[in-house]
């Protein structure tokens, strides 16, 4: 009787739940030569599983079919597997993995995208979620010709991936790209040593970007510029603006944008401003920590309504809180303390309300603006180039970042 209505069970969940009960694990290479392969035979709730080593090939995921390496749940999240499973396009100029709704690709080496100009329309990404919302997890990017994870509407769909727990280093452009309305979830990754932008966001993008670890990009660590519209909380954002652009290297930098919500970030020793906003930006500035940072803390620049509440900022090389250029702020319950020449230096010309702040020993109270610093490595505290900051595991070297240089030069006018 028992196996009977065991039976009966297995069938009337085979009707209801049909994916489920006849999900199936395809062995690469073992069953199937490629990826590619046993995706295209995979159905919805199969799993690819892959044995280690380097397939030198291009993937293109299927809706709801997961791809993940072989290894334990341990070894994926401390990227074992990724290390020993590589996937390497060898150089085309195509997605090495381009996405699908609910597919997962998870522990992997990604690897291979030829060098593109990726400032033009439809240029590949090495991960590319192009009006589809995958779930990218455990992975290590890198060295992908254009930008390393990106996530652009298409044809009116939303992108809106899941992307947690990946390496994102060494790519020529930015990082995580997140462009023309994407609703990325971004969590948990490590990104560094992209030529441009670790993180960026644009043209409507709105993702969470929720306890990363962002340093040594070549521009911002996280950058929104032209309508984007993030959500930045938790991040560690640290030693950004290596190419040593002009107006470039905030850790947190905000143009002609907008943040709803900058809170609880640690954001230390970058080029410029801890936390920069210009060109009419707003955001709500809260509980975040800024030091050490070569010009100020927190700096605007034409930047319009915004709330800096509650911060700790401190021994930046200029002023805690710098402001330029007719911005307005509201700056409640902040501690600035240990700047070198000023705790807050707002303009007679600044619409600014200032209540409740704990300010001492800054090199003034209030000030205009400060002489110029001209290295960005030296500590005006210590009088020493600052060594607080290691060089990122696997960054290349400073010839990496000029083709940046190269495209990014004020035109000459005749």
């Amino acid at each position: 009787m028992k196996k009977l209505s065991y039976f009966i069970l297995l069938i009337i969940g085979a009707l209801i739940f049909p994916n489920l009960v006849l999900a199936k694990v395809l062995h690469v290479p073992a069953e199937y030569k490629t990826i590619q392969g046993a995706i295209d035979a995979a159905q919805a709730g199969d799993t690819v599983e892959v044995a280690p080593g380097t397939y030198y090939e291009t993937l293109v995921l299927k809706e709801r079919v997961i791809v993940r390496s072989e290894g334990t749940e341990a070894e994926h999240l401390n990227h074992t597997a990724a290390r020993r499973t590589t996937v390497d396009a060898g150089g085309v100029f195509k997605p090495v993995v381009a996405g699908a709704d609910g597919a997962v690709i998870d522990g992997f080496t990604l690897t291979g995208l030829g060098k593109v100009n990726h400032h033009l329309p439809a240029h590949p990404h090495g991960v590319q979620n192009r009006g589809t919302s995958p779930i990218i997890i455990n992975n290590i990017i890198h060295h992908m010709g254009s930008t390393g994870i990106g996530s652009h509407v298409k044809n009116g769909k939303q992108a809106a991936p899941y992307i947690a727990n990946n390496i994102v280093y060494a790519n020529q452009g930015l990082g995580i790209g997140n462009n023309h309305g994407s609703a990325a979830t971004i969590v948990g990754n490590i990104v560094y040593g992209n030529t441009e932008s670790g993180i960026g966001i644009r043209n409507g993008a709105h993702p969470l970007i929720a306890d990363n670890i962002v340093y040594s990009n070549g521009w911002v660590g996280i950058g929104a510029r032209v309508g984007g519209f993030p959500t930045i909380i938790n991040n560690r954002v640290y030693h950004n603006g290596v190419a040593k652009l002009p107006n470039r290297g905030a850790g947190i930098g905000i143009s002609n944008a907008f943040a709803p919500l900058v809170e609880g970030n640690v954001v230390y020793s970058n080029r410029f401003a801890g936390i920069g906003l210009r060109r009419k930006a707003s955001a709500v500035i809260r509980n975040n920590e800024t030091y050490n940072n070569r010009y100020a803390g927190i700096g605007l620049d034409s930047a319009v309504s915004v709330l800096i509440e509650n911060n700790n900022i401190h021994n930046n090389g200029k002023a805690g809180i710098g402001m330029t250029n007719k911005s307005s702020a509201v700056i409640i319950k902040n501690h600035i303390h240990d700047n070198v020449n000023a705790g807050l230096s707002p303009r007679t010309e600044h619409s600014v309300v200032v209540q409740g702040n704990d300010i001492h020993d800054n090199g003034q109270p209030y000030s205009g603006d400060p002489p110029e610093m001209t290295d960005p490595d030296y500590n005006p505290l210590t009088g020493k180039i600052d060594k607080q900051t290691p060089s990122a595991p696997g960054l290349p070297s400073g010839s990496f970042f000029n083709w940046t240089k190269q495209n990014n030069q004020p035109k000459k006018t005749k």
